[in-house]
């Protein structure tokens, strides 16, 4: 399945009961104007969906926050790479994301690590991931204004896999660590950590994520 594919067909899947629950507890919670309350109501729509429609343990949503900006915390089964206090570089099997979507998102271009925080594994050894004072995940040098949610988690998953990633750290397009962006450069070998994409096509007959 081509992934655009995938998630123009979110509409289309049907949220188990404690999703659509969980949605109206977050709709009914949510704040600002009318827009603004339709558009976070969408986003967790479409969240919860692709959750549903990823394969088995691929997305976990584990927290979600309406009441200002849309705040989410969600495990991701992808490879991470690390590089421990011995200098071993080596990969992880999930990472915990912290996602933060502020109302101004709607309007205007952010900066590609204006959304997207590792909260685990420590230690992230990955060209577009910063080192501190957050591991901030950078998707780019800017997003545009309406990126959805859901595009922000496949395109998280694509980046910490290497499946799409910027080594050139002349480059300002995504580079937060040059020194991993040049030891990655070195050992192209080992890249992608993970070939397969986010949503493979017996997802649609199948799905088997979760909330």
């Amino acid at each position: 399945m081509n992934e655009r594919k995938g998630l123009s067909s979110l509409a289309e899947v049907e949220l188990s009961a404690s999703a659509r629950a969980w949605l109206d507890r977050l709709a009914a919670d949510a704040s600002g104007d009318a827009v603004w309350r339709a558009r976070k109501r969408a986003e967790i729509r479409d969240l919860l969906a692709l959750a549903e429609l990823a394969p088995a343990g691929r997305l976990r949503v584990e927290d979600l926050d309406s009441r200002q900006a849309l705040r989410a915390m969600v495990l991701v089964d992808v490879p991470v790479a690390v590089r421990d206090a011995g200098d071993e570089v080596r990969t992880e099997r999930r990472a915990l994301l912290g996602l933060q979507y502020p109302r101004e998102a709607l309007s205007r271009s952010l900066p590609g690590y204006a959304f997207l925080q590792i909260l685990s594994p420590d230690r992230v050894f990955h060209a577009n991931v910063a080192t501190r004072p957050a591991q901030l995940l950078c998707l780019g040098a800017t997003l545009p204004p309406g990126v959805r949610v859901s595009e922000l988690i496949v395109m998280a998953y694509g980046a910490l896999s290497m499946q799409s990633v910027m080594l050139d750290a002349s480059d300002p397009a995504g580079v937060m660590n040059p020194a991993a962006a040049e030891w990655w450069l070195a050992h192209r070998d080992r890249l992608p950590l993970s070939a397969t994409p986010f949503l493979v096509p017996e997802t649609v007959a199948t799905g088997g994520g979760g909330v």
